[in-house]
C-alpha cells in the first residue's frame, strides 16, 4: 500500500505563506517523517520504479529517486530561494523564503500586473475577443477549459439546479443544499479517528424553522435527504440562521458514521464546473422527509 502523509519523504512548496516545508531525507539519514512506514508500505514513486523495472523499462526517467525529483521541482536559482538547498532543508525541516516581511512587501505598488494594461482590470481585456483561457492553474493543469465566449466583466452565473434556473426539477426537490467542509476533518481524512469524531459530532442537516415546520421536522429527528441521484439519512437540526429554502450538511463523514449506508455524496451531481473539471458540490436540489 502507499504510505500515509506522515510516512512520506516529500518537499512542500509554500501555500500562501513564506516558509517552504520539507520532510526530505537521504538514504539511511534521519528524516522529518512523523513515523516510520508501517508494514510494507512504500511511496507511490517507489512502487512506480519497481513496476517499471519489472516491466523492462530502462529509460532514466524510471530510475529517478525521490531526491532527484525534489531537486528538479524547484528553481533553486530564484532570488526567493537564496540560501535554500535540498541539504539545508533536510537539516532544518523548513526554511523561510527570501521575501520581504509583510510590512515591507508590496509587489504591485507600482502596478506590474500580468495584464495587457499592467493594471488591475475589472473589465478583462484578455476576454474581449470572445473567449478566454486562464493561465496555468495552481495545481498544474490548464486542461478542461471549454474556451467558450465569456463576459469580460464579472457577472453572475446561475447554478444548474435552482428554483429559478430549473423550476421543473425544483418542483420535486425544492431545497438547495450546500455541503461545505467539516471543521474537524480534511475532506474525509481523519473522519475515522475518535478524537476528530468527538469534535465534529454526529452528522446532521441544518434546516430553517419554516422548512422544518412544513415537513413536520423537529431537531433531533432522523430525516432522509434525497433527490433523483440518491439519498442519505441524518439527524435534523432546526436552525434559524439558515435561509428558507436552503439546507446544509457537511461533507467528510464516513459511511459507518451515517444512519444509513450512504453519505452526502449520494445526492451531489457528477457534472463538472466550467474551469478545470472542478466538482459542483453546492449545485444541488434536494427534498427532505421524516424517516
Amino acid at each position: 500500500p502507499p504510505r500515509t502523509s506522515g510516512e512520506l519523504v516529500v518537499a512542500l512548496r509554500s501555500h500562501g505563506h513564506s516558509p517552504i516545508n520539507s520532510s526530505v531525507q537521504s538514504n539511511g539519514g534521519r528524516s522529518h517523517q512523523a513515523i516510520e512506514a508501517l508494514g510494507e508500505a512504500v511511496p507511490n514513486t517507489e512502487l512506480f520504479r519497481r513496476l517499471a523495472a519489472r516491466m523492462g523499462f530502462s529509460e532514466p526517467v524510471f530510475r529517478r529517486t525521490d531526491d532527484d525529483m525534489i531537486a528538479e521541482s524547484f528553481d533553486w536559482s530564484a532570488p526567493a530561494m537564496e540560501g535554500i538547498t535540498v541539504e539545508s532543508l533536510k537539516e532544518k525541516g523548513w526554511q523561510r523564503l527570501n521575501v520581504p516581511t509583510p510590512d515591507q512587501y508590496a509587489p504591485h505598488a507600482e502596478g506590474n500586473f500580468p495584464t495587457p494594461s499592467g493594471k488591475v482590470e475589472f473589465k478583462a481585456s484578455l476576454a474581449e475577443n470572445g473567449n478566454f483561457v486562464v493561465p496555468l492553474f495552481r495545481q498544474g493543469s490548464n486542461e478542461y477549459q471549454p474556451g467558450d465566449p465569456v463576459d469580460p466583466l464579472p457577472h453572475y452565473i446561475p447554478p444548474r439546479e435552482s428554483i429559478r434556473s430549473n423550476p421543473e426539477l425544483a418542483a420535486k426537490y425544492p431545497l438547495s443544499m450546500l455541503s461545505p467542509k467539516s471543521h474537524a476533518y480534511l475532506n474525509s481524512s481523519s473522519a475515522n479517528l475518535e478524537f476528530h469524531r468527538k469534535v465534529q459530532k454526529e452528522p446532521n442537516v441544518l434546516i430553517h424553522p419554516e422548512d422544518a415546520e412544513e415537513r413536520g421536522i423537529s431537531s433531533g429527528d432522523y430525516v432522509r435527504v434525497f433527490n433523483d441521484r440518491g439519498g442519505f439519512t441524518v439527524r435534523a437540526k432546526v436552525d434559524k440562521s439558515m435561509f428558507p429554502g436552503l439546507v446544509v450538511s457537511n461533507c467528510g463523514a464516513w459511511r459507518d458514521q451515517m444512519a444509513g449506508s450512504t453519505t452526502v455524496a449520494a445526492v451531489n451531481p457528477s457534472v463538472f464546473g466550467d474551469l478545470g473539471n472542478c466538482p459542483t458540490f453546492s449545485d444541488t436540489l434536494v427534498q427532505i422527509e421524516t424517516r
